[in-house]
């Protein structure tokens, strides 16, 4: 009975220091807000912009579903005969899986909704000067993205794929690739 005693509690301790050795898991609140901000590259040319980002977020597991809505710019990018700014006003659908439930957390996401899109050029034109055109449109498009979730905080790089569109000769694409930083409010961890 002694050594049957004794062998339940090695049995024990030896479950206890091996569970010290893993990452400590946590339970999170599943509602979060991110509010983000970031920079942007396109996809076929040179330039640089800026996009901020709000994203309610609802979590059941390691998955997340959420509805983003991001404002982007870009512009000043070089074209054959003046330049271009470029806006695209994204509502999405997003779905992330997170592969880890402890302090940090990588994750890959995907969504899916549609972007208002918008040009102004500014044309160059030797006999009049400056002249600018304004085209709007909008298009179904795609985002994908990986990153990693800190306790109120997350980083994640992005692809939106928007595809583009020719306006007064020219072939503007909308598509972006960026680096964004958010802040969540709520989903903190539960004590």
């Amino acid at each position: 009975m002694a050594a049957l005693l004794l062998g339940v509690a090695y049995a024990a301790q030896a479950q206890d220091s091996s569970s010290r050795d893993l990452p400590k898991q946590y339970s999170y609140n599943p509602f979060r807000i991110d509010v983000g901000v970031g920079l942007s590259f396109p996809v076929t040319t040179f330039g640089i912009g800026i996009l901020g980002s709000i994203e309610p977020q609802y979590s059941f597991g390691p998955f997340a579903v959420g509805a983003r809505v991001e404002y982007h710019i870009e512009g000043n990018e070089n074209e054959q005969d003046g330049s271009i700014t470029k806006y695209n006003n994204a509502m999405l659908l997003t779905g992330d899986y997170r592969f880890s439930s402890g302090t940090y957390r990588p994750f890959v996401g995907a969504g899916l909704g549609s972007y208002l899109t918008a040009a102004t050029f500014l044309a160059e034109d030797s006999y009049s000067g400056n002249d600018k055109y304004h085209v709007f449109g909008q298009k179904i498009g795609g985002m994908f993205r990986a990153g990693f979730d800190l306790p109120h905080f997350r980083f994640a790089l992005q692809c939106n794929i928007t595809g583009g569109d020719t306006y007064l000769g020219r072939k503007v694409n909308f598509s972006y690739l960026s680096f964004a930083i958010a802040v969540g409010i709520g989903g903190g961890r539960i004590r």
